[in-house]
């Protein structure tokens, strides 16, 4: 803003390459991908075994900290000590996830390697009826061009909020070309051709023609400016689509718990699957990275801790339960902010035609001019560990 660097946009799968590399070659050798966690299995003596989908087991552990996302297991087996075999049941559940009735197209067109990198950009955001585009250059990872992205979030028609509306025939073929929802969606197919749940990875294969159109013609429908927008969906190499799903922050559960018959060891939620939040502050990626700082401290403490113990001193030392008791009110507050900030965003950002629409042209406007966005923005983002 004004020459100033506000923040750093990379891809989902640079950061995570990113990450991985920083691993000790021992860790990331170990590492798998694709593995549907399907039971915790707690063993006195052993330690806790984790049961996957492909048959495979892995164990004994000390703990298990579940960054499986917004439909987690991890969180399920907290909420209810058990995992139910499909995922869609972890939805409005007691502790599930709450969708929102906003949905998101992502457009992608991958760099080219004869492009210009550029050392900056902007994001630049657009408002129509009904619907919120944004559209910015993100780094894709070392001595790799940067992908140009675009983001339409938009109602699902068949919800108003979270709430389901009541069926209805729908004759206007014109809408019926554009629409989208959760129901349609959960039922893509995978590579293979088998059912897989909304939301389930960031694989899913969508018909790109297709996709294409819907997404062009829905920003025409709702009168977002395509300035930005419509090139990088006019050439866009790969769409993804999902629903915009948040958690209850009020859990009763909260974020840890112990396995059954483990001898007291535990499970523990971090990032999206202690607390998904929409995403129109931006932030999922960054609070997970701090809630790995903030859980790799309470169980280095915990380290210490049991040290202390063998040595036979008389120092008052907290267990691990407490510890990770610790973790859940420190990043707590922090995420629930962020959250509810983004729920009223989201809400605002894809107002309908009319004073809601009016109402968030006002809002921006005012807020803009006088730098409570950019307040609000920096406070999310910034570092609260």
């Amino acid at each position: 803003v004004n020459g100033e660097v506000m923040a750093y946009a990379i891809m989902r799968g640079a950061l995570q390459e990113i990450l991985l590399d920083q691993l000790p070659s021992d860790v990331s050798n170990r590492a798998q991908f694709g593995k549907i966690l399907t039971g915790i299995k707690g063993g006195e003596e052993e330690g806790i075994t984790c049961e996957f989908s492909d048959g495979s087991s892995f164990g004994p552990f000390d703990m298990v900290v579940g960054c499986d996302g917004i439909k987690s297991a991890v969180k399920e087996y907290i909420d209810t000590k058990k995992i139910s075999s499909d995922p869609t049941m972890r939805e409005g559940s007691k502790g599930g996830s709450i969708y929102s009735g906003i949905r998101i197209q992502f457009a992608v067109q991958d760099g080219k390697d004869e492009q210009n990198s550029a050392s900056h950009s902007e994001f630049r955001q657009y408002f129509g009826d009904g619907a919120y585009g944004l559209a910015g250059m993100f780094g894709a990872g070392v001595d790799t061009p940067p992908a140009n992205c675009a983001f339409l979030a938009f109602l699902d028609d068949d919800y108003i909020g979270p709430f389901k509306r009541k069926k209805e025939i729908q004759n206007d073929d014109d809408i019926a070309a554009v629409s989208s929802s959760k129901e349609e969606m959960s039922t893509n197919n995978d590579s293979n051709g088998s059912d897989v749940a909304e939301n389930a990875d960031w694989t899913q294969s969508m018909q790109k023609a297709d996709t294409r159109q819907k997404f062009i013609e829905r920003v025409r429908k709702t009168k977002v400016p395509d300035i930005d927008i419509g090139p990088v969906a006019k050439n866009a190499d790969r769409f993804f689509e999902v629903g915009v799903y948040f958690h209850n922050p009020f859990s009763l559960s909260g974020w840890s718990g112990e396995v059954k018959g483990s001898g007291g060891r535990r499970c523990v939620l971090a990032g999206d699957a202690a607390h998904a939040m929409p995403p129109f502050l931006g932030q999922g990626g960054n609070q997970a990275v701090q809630d790995a700082y903030s859980l790799a401290t309470a169980i280095f403490e915990h380290n210490a801790n049991v040290e202390i113990i063998c040595e036979d001193t008389n120092d008052d030392v907290k267990d691990l339960g407490a510890l990770l008791r610790d973790y859940e009110r420190k990043r707590w507050f922090p995420t629930t902010s962020i959250t509810a900030k983004a729920i009223f965003l989201g809400y605002l950002e894809t107002g309908y035609e009319g004073f809601l629409s009016k109402f968030r042209d006002v809002f921006f406007f005012t807020m803009g001019n006088i730098g409570v966005a950019k307040k609000v923005f920096l406070d999310a983002a910034t570092p609260k560990v």
